[in-house]
């Protein structure tokens, strides 16, 4: 298997996350903990690198902390909300809950999550100001990252795009053309996401978003929902894209078809980045990234700020707090921030670090890093309605692809939305 330039970028920030640990070692999180504890966590991580980063950074963790053994469980994207809010009614959260973004705020408001501030060690200082202000709650902050921040850009296959003669769709006009242009039997010149959960909402906002849309979606039945939402209709409706959308996710399921040549353009995110590779897809050659296409030249795409965040319950006694704390503690060191954000395919939450990461990790991540300027948090200014708004978003998103006129399905969530404010 040739090796890619991406290849000998890993390789650079591998070599560089050595370099930190030289320094920085696995030690500033390191203590002697109550022995026989046993700490549970759940997250919905399922990408190769992903689960290997997190197996290893458990191991060494187990090892500087005697007595201690972390156990981690997967609950599929769509499930985890709902499967944590169930366990906070009954009051039996796991220990650590790995939270995506949107939802920290509604997991402060269940009253069964601790403040991260309270605990001997925590610091707020580095980070970028809308990373860390995502658990910050009446001056307390509840959530630290757990590998950085992301967004979605566009990911093309490179082959197919020479084929048809067209390069990367910069507006919704191109998109569409190019979609349709790329669409084959076997090929969806547009994979979208379109099941019922937050991936489908946080797809969709970069459009609506960059063409207008409030951050409250408070104007989404006006035109920029209207623009938006139609464009998704016409990519349904022109066999670009397919109904079976309403069964994909992100990842795996989208992200697979990409990789199997089964979907020539998608929004996606750089968590991909080392699967694609691991098929031997390299970047430049098979894959490319631009920025997402918007409606008219001149505009810019606001993104979602994506990524996770270490919460802790009350379920566990002081000593299983502290013990927890000190897990999310490590995982804050630039060696391992370092390490985890080269894995999961983020950028880093600390600045300082992100500036060394962004230096070592090429082109591919380019539109990614450009777009950070513009991007969004989701919970901003939504806080723990934001689940609940997204919710009416996709199910409008689903709506109209399932056949629903436009208009029909935003005044649905346009009604919904105003309820919820």
């Amino acid at each position: 298997m040739r090796l890619s330039g991406k290849r000998l970028r890993i390789g650079s920030l591998a070599a560089l996350a050595t370099a930190l640990c030289a320094v920085a070692g696995f030690g500033q999180a390191t203590s002697v903990a109550a022995p026989h504890i046993t700490l549970t966590a759940e997250s919905y991580f399922n990408v190769p690198g992903q689960i290997y980063s997190l197996n290893s950074y458990v191991q060494l963790f187990e090892k500087s902390h005697p007595g201690v053994t972390v156990k981690l469980t997967y609950v599929p994207f769509a499930n985890l909300d709902t499967e944590l809010l169930t366990q906070a009614t009954a009051r039996d959260l796991p220990n650590l809950l790995a939270v995506d973004n949107p939802f920290v705020s509604t997991m402060i408001g269940t009253g069964q999550v601790i403040p991260l501030s309270s605990m001997k060690g925590f610091s707020a200082k580095g980070y970028y100001p809308a990373v860390i202000s995502e658990g910050l709650w009446k001056g307390k902050y509840y959530s630290l990252p757990v590998a950085g921040e992301n967004s979605i850009a566009l990911t093309y296959n490179i082959p197919m795009l020479k084929a048809a003669g067209i390069t990367p769709p910069t507006t919704w006009a191109q998109l569409v053309t190019d979609a349709k242009a790329l669409t084959t039997s076997s090929v969806q010149g547009m994979g979208l996401t379109c099941e019922a959960g937050e991936d489908t909402t946080w797809q969709w906002e970069p459009f609506f978003w960059g063409d207008g849309g409030k951050f409250d979606f408070s104007n989404i039945s006006s035109t920029p929902g209207t623009d938006a939402m139609t464009l998704y209709q016409t990519l349904i409706n022109n066999g670009s894209a397919s109904k079976q959308c309403l069964q994909y996710s992100q990842t795996p399921s989208v992200s697979t078809l990409f990789v199997d040549g089964k979907v020539a353009m998608m929004l996606n995110g750089p968590w991909n980045f080392n699967t694609y590779i691991a098929a031997g897809e390299n970047y430049g050659t098979y894959w490319g990234t631009a920025p997402v296409p918007v409606n008219k030249a001149g505009q810019k795409a606001v993104v979602p700020l994506g990524g996770e965040d270490w919460m802790i319950s009350k379920s566990g006694g002081s000593a299983a707090e502290k013990a927890a704390f000190e897990f999310i503690e490590g995982m804050q060191t630039p060696a391992e921030e370092l390490n985890l954000a080269n894995q999961f395919g983020y950028i880093p939450a600390r600045i300082s670090v992100a500036k060394e990461f962004v230096k070592a990790a090429g082109p591919a991540w380019a539109p990614f890093v450009n777009q950070t300027l513009y991007a969004h948090p989701r919970n901003v200014p939504l806080g723990v309605n934001y689940p609940k708004v997204s919710e009416a978003v996709w199910t409008a998103i689903q709506a109209v692809v399932s056949g629903t006129s436009v208009s029909s399905a935003l005044s649905t969530a346009q009604s919904a939305i105003s309820g919820i404010h």
